[in-house]
C-alpha cells in the first residue's frame, strides 16, 4: 500500500535524523555506568586486598561481572526508550503534516480503501477542520468516476486516534488509523531502526 509506504519512509527518515544524536546519548550513558561500577570496584578490591588477594580478586570477579550484567541491562532500557522516542515523534510529524500533504496521504488511502462508495468516515476531532465536507466530495466525485456510489459521509462520532480513519459499511470495517498502521508495521519496523541506530 502506498500510503504504508509513505508513513514507513518518514519513521526512517526521522530514524536517520535522530542516530548520531540518539547513539552519542546512548554510549555516554554507558560509560557512565561503566565507569561507577569499576570504580566501586577499585575501592573495594583495595580495601580487601589487606586481609586476603583471593578473596580480594573473587569478590571483584563477581562485582564487575554485576557491573557488566547492569551494563547491559541499562543499555538495553536506553535503546528501548530511543525507539519509542523514534515512533513517538513519527506520529507528531504525521499529525504535523500540512494540510495539502495530508489530504494528499488521507485521499490516497481513502479511496484505495473503499469497496462500495456508501461507507461512514470515522475521523479524530483534529482531522475535523482538515477533512471537510468540500474535501470528501472531491473523493466521492473521484469514487462515482470509476464507477462506485460516491456517497462516503463523515460520522458525527470521532475516533481516537492520531490520524488516518476507519471505513465503516453494515458489515465490515476497515482500520486505517495512522496507530493502526504503525502498530502493524513497529515489529518490523523496530529491526530496522535498531540497526540505523546502533549500528557498530
Amino acid at each position: 500500500m502506498e500510503g504504508i509506504a509513505k508513513i514507513k519512509e518518514k519513521i526512517m527518515e526521522e530514524a536517520r535524523a535522530e542516530k548520531q544524536k540518539l547513539i552519542e546519548d546512548t554510549q555516554a550513558k554507558a560509560r557512565d555506568i561503566k565507569a561507577k561500577y569499576e570504580r566501586q570496584a577499585e575501592e573495594m578490591r583495595q580495601d580487601i586486598l589487606e586481609r586476603a588477594k583471593k578473596t580480594a580478586d573473587e569478590k571483584k570477579r563477581r562485582i564487575l561481572s554485576m557491573a557488566q550484567l547492569e551494563n547491559r541491562k541499562a543499555v538495553l532500557q536506553v535503546k528501548q526508550q530511543i525507539i519509542d522516542e523514534v515512533f513517538i515523534k513519527a506520529k507528531e510529524n504525521l499529525k504535523k503534516l500540512p494540510d495539502e500533504d495530508y489530504q494528499k496521504l488521507f485521499g490516497e488511502m481513502l479511496v484505495k480503501s473503499v469497496i462500495s462508495g456508501n461507507e461512514e468516515l470515522i475521523i479524530s476531532e483534529q482531522d475535523k477542520n482538515r477533512i471537510s465536507p468540500d474535501f470528501l466530495n472531491k473523493v466521492n466525485e473521484y469514487l462515482k468516476s470509476q464507477g462506485m456510489q460516491g456517497n462516503l459521509k463523515i460520522s458525527e462520532t470521532c475516533g481516537q486516534m492520531i490520524g488516518g480513519f476507519i471505513l465503516k459499511s453494515e458489515d465490515l470495517e476497515v482500520n486505517n488509523t495512522f496507530d493502526s498502521l504503525i502498530n502493524m508495521e513497529r515489529e518490523e519496523l523496530e529491526t530496522e531502526i535498531a540497526k540505523i541506530l546502533f549500528e557498530e
